[in-house]
């Protein structure tokens, strides 16, 4: 007997015979598409499904599947807690708590980076990295007795990505007083290794500022740009496959007007929201495709969105909107077929201090 809907309910008592459903067709069609928890409780039916839902195989295919649509969750980490609530304007007051994994307080841990439901942090007091799974409670400090996953905050820029064999990395820059260090951690190894930045010197300088990673495609991009009016403003691409660095130059907007640059990864494609002017400033949208830059879209009612080293954007394909992640807190969402851009999240001193795009899945920190 089976109880569906409060009632007992006999299959013998139905025309309708259930499918003989196989185990392939479980691991492989329906088990990816449920919620990371739903397949974390999976796990305990069987030593097989356990072998099975650990595997990389399985892992990977789940990640495709929750990355998809409007899966993603804003982050929050606040003075005393860590929560998780939702994108859609009625269910955002609707939080999951999270219990941090490393022994600081919740308002000590800085977010670097967000990718495929890992977060790159960084703990305040001791400057440390963490790669962090905050729904498995899965965490590895890739911080090493040669200094080398230390950051030091608004001076190093990180970013999370893939490489070609799926191998979940960080890239780690870091400026000092003549040299620009790169280091990239492996998640496979669990090592280091330094890699090789471009030849010109002049982006190690104070004058320079860095925006945390934005992974797209086969690039991991960065903007680089002087922290005064009308200073140059340059996008800098890490092939994630050759391990090499690359310039691109910014979309021009006008001689000598003053500019900043939000990337975002918007359909695997690389976009920038550019803010330019200096009394009555303007919102673009451009697309780089083909190694050019081009507008595809103006926003009338959006005058500024925040510099990219206190913001982060993340775009939700399936409500073609966006989300502006701010440092102090603040949620803003833009919506692409309005033109628009609204305060989806204040700020609560209280509360909220660090935000970031996330998604829920089962991919581990650690492979150790």
């Amino acid at each position: 007997m089976k109880k569906l809907k409060g009632c007992l309910y006999s299959a013998s008592e139905s025309n309708t015979k259930l499918p003989d459903l196989g185990p392939d067709l479980i691991m492989s069609e329906i088990l990816p598409r449920l919620p990371a928890k739903c397949v974390g409780r999976a796990k305990k039916v069987c030593k097989e499904w356990l072998s099975c839902i650990s595997s990389k195989e399985f892992v990977m295919m789940h990640c495709r599947h929750m990355c998809k649509g409007s899966r993603q969750k804003i982050l929050s980490i606040g003075q005393e807690s860590c929560f998780i609530s939702s994108t859609t304007v009625d269910l955002v007051d609707e939080k999951t708590m999270i219990t941090l994994p490393f022994h600081v307080r919740p308002s000590d841990v800085w977010i670097l980076s967000s990718l495929n439901g890992l977060l790159c942090v960084c703990l305040r007091n001791t400057f440390e990295m963490l790669i962090w799974n905050p729904l498995i409670r899965s965490c590895i400090n890739i911080s090493d007795s040669k200094s080398y996953g230390f950051f030091k905050i608004y001076s190093d820029a990180v970013g999370l990505y893939i490489d070609s064999s799926n191998d979940y990395r960080v890239l780690h820059i870091k400026r000092g007083r003549f040299t620009v260090d790169v280091m990239a951690y492996s998640r496979r190894t669990s090592h280091w290794k330094r890699i090789p930045f471009l030849q010109k010197r002049h982006y190690h300088t104070n004058g320079y500022v860095w925006s945390g990673g934005t992974f797209c495609e086969d690039g991991l991009y960065f903007t680089v740009f002087q922290f005064w009016l009308a200073g140059d403003i340059v996008i800098i691409r890490f092939d994630v496959n050759t391990e090499t660095f690359s310039e691109i130059g910014f979309p021009y907007v006008g001689n000598g007007e003053t500019c900043q640059g939000n990337l975002v990864n918007m359909n695997n494609k690389l976009h920038v929201f550019v803010s330019h002017g200096f009394i009555d400033m303007a919102v673009d949208l451009w697309r780089y495709e083909d190694e050019h830059w081009s507008k595809v879209m103006l926003f009338p009612k959006i005058s500024y969105i925040p510099t990219p080293v206190w913001c982060s954007i993340t775009h939700v394909s399936s409500e073609e909107k966006c989300f502006v992640m701010t440092d102090w807190g603040e949620v803003y969402e833009i919506d692409l077929n309005k033109k628009t851009c609204d305060l989806f999240i204040p700020s609560d001193w209280n509360h909220a201090i660090r935000t970031a795009m996330y998604v829920e899945t089962i991919v581990p920190a650690s492979l150790q």
